[in-house]
């Protein structure tokens, strides 16, 4: 028992130390003393014990009644832990809630990267989506209460979806944990919750809420949510693939879904002139490319090397979709219009949007390519064939706005709408790291050599 307990608390630290954070910033607030910028520095130091703490964790399997604890969840952790980080130095909240919010919303993610069952997976889901619907309530654009209420109906909704899909699942398999349960009210339970986490993630057809949000949202924010967000929600999918059999149904309708994101995302992308618009479209695209990431790995029968392309790919879409949008904040350009001859008047800040876009096209020697060079190799081990096919013409399809884009600032003159001039920002230097960051990791595939068989701890 002491050992269970002993394992049970170590798994829990870094979710430990964010809600004594959220506990420090919301007195440190509450006292009227200390200016908001110890209160950001209160959540960022939080967040930086989480990952020291979250290191310290031994990368091996461990399993309890509730909790689990392996190196795609710790990674992933180590995603959304990092994605919070430019988000609390960016963010100017009026009070202390945001910063308390964002602390929120990672304890929630962190449940999910340690759930060892159903209940706890929903326990996460939850804790993670509340405080999400607040932030965008108290975005600064003037749409943002709207998309915050269409957010947490729409949320409600997917919760509610969860929960009947677990009922069903325990009345056919008599307990919550993750596997497989047999018969019909099994396949409709894990169907129903998998819905939720399309949802979560985005993905068609629970994709409606998210360019309103994305739009709605500061930059940072929005950025936060491509990212971190994104990552927990394909942990969330990814710890109900081994409910899937990889001989059944299930594993190609999640290829099928897959490739019908990547191409409404893409093909819709096309027209859009609101640049965060267009990014929010983009991330439904790359959001198809993670599910098919899942969806190859479930079908190899969960293959530690199929979970490290998935791992790779949120490690590099990290710095790619979330420098995209710092790059927004830090150059105050809103629209493509603003965009047109920006290489002329402003070079440097044209040449980082290049570096980042050509890494989102997946064009090599960027770490987009690399991504999506892995995905599609596990996909062809998989013999997920025509899924594969079709995911290539939509990655075929996303050149025309990442390369427009591009034209627009190098080969266009100047528009009736010129690009602000800015100052020099700490969001400037954020995505001038995204930048390098896509590029380098594009040369350093090598890292999939960390991922062994058995690293993981779903296969012998």
């Amino acid at each position: 028992m002491n050992g269970i307990s002993s394992a049970f608390w170590d798994l829990l630290r870094p979710q430990a130390a964010l809600a004594v954070g959220a506990l420090a910033v919301l007195a440190a607030g509450a006292s009227r003393r200390a200016s908001l910028q110890v209160v950001k520095g209160l959540a960022l130091a939080a967040v930086v014990v989480a990952l020291l703490l979250l290191m310290t964790v031994r990368l091996q399997v461990v399993c309890l009644p509730l909790l689990r604890s392996d190196l795609l969840g710790s990674g992933l952790q180590a995603v959304f832990l990092s994605a919070a980080i430019p988000l609390l130095c960016l963010m100017e909240p009026a009070d202390e809630v945001p910063p308390a919010l964002v602390l929120g919303s990672l304890i929630g993610m962190g449940l999910i990267a340690v759930s060892g069952n159903l209940l706890m997976l929903f326990i996460g889901l939850e804790l993670m989506s509340v405080p999400a619907y607040l932030l965008v309530a108290r975005s600064r654009s003037p749409q943002a209460l709207e998309a915050s209420v269409k957010y947490f109906f729409a949320g409600g909704t997917a919760s509610a979806i969860y929960l009947m899909g677990m009922a069903l699942h325990f009345g056919a398999a008599g307990s919550l944990v993750l596997a497989p349960a047999p018969g019909p009210a099994g396949a409709a339970g894990l169907a129903l919750m998998a819905a939720a986490a399309f949802f979560k993630l985005g993905a068609v057809p629970m994709h409606f809420w998210l360019p309103d949000v994305y739009e709605a949202s500061d930059p940072e924010l929005a950025g936060f949510f491509s990212t971190g967000l994104k990552a927990a929600a394909v942990l969330f999918l990814a710890r109900l693939a081994p409910m899937a059999a990889p001989a059944g149904a299930l594993v190609p309708a999640l290829a099928w879904f897959a490739v019908l994101t990547i191409l409404f995302g893409a093909v819709v992308a096309l027209r859009q002139q609101n640049l965060q618009r267009l990014l929010a479209y983009s991330s439904i695209s790359h959001a198809g490319f993670m599910m098919l990431a899942v969806a190859a790995w479930a079908k190899q029968g969960l293959a530690a090397p199929a979970a490290g392309a998935l791992f790779f790919y949120l490690a590099a879409y990290l710095f790619m979709s979330g420098g995209a949008f710092l790059w927004l904040k830090a150059a105050g350009v809103r629209t493509r219009a603003e965009l047109l001859g920006l290489a002329k008047a402003r070079p440097r800040d044209a040449a980082v949007l290049a570096a980042l876009l050509l890494a989102l096209a997946g064009i090599p020697p960027t770490a987009g390519f690399a991504a999506k060079f892995l995905v599609f190799w596990e996909a062809f081990k998989a013999g997920l064939y025509a899924p594969l096919l079709l995911a290539g013409l939509g990655a075929l399809i996303s050149l025309g706005y990442y390369l427009g884009l591009i034209r627009d600032m190098y080969f266009d003159e100047a528009g009736p709408e010129p690009a602000k001039a800015v100052g020099p920002t700490p969001a400037r230097w954020f995505a001038l790291g995204c930048a390098a960051a896509s590029v380098l990791l594009g040369l350093t595939p090598w890292l999939m050599d960390w991922f062994r068989p058995g690293m993981f701890g779903l296969r012998p």
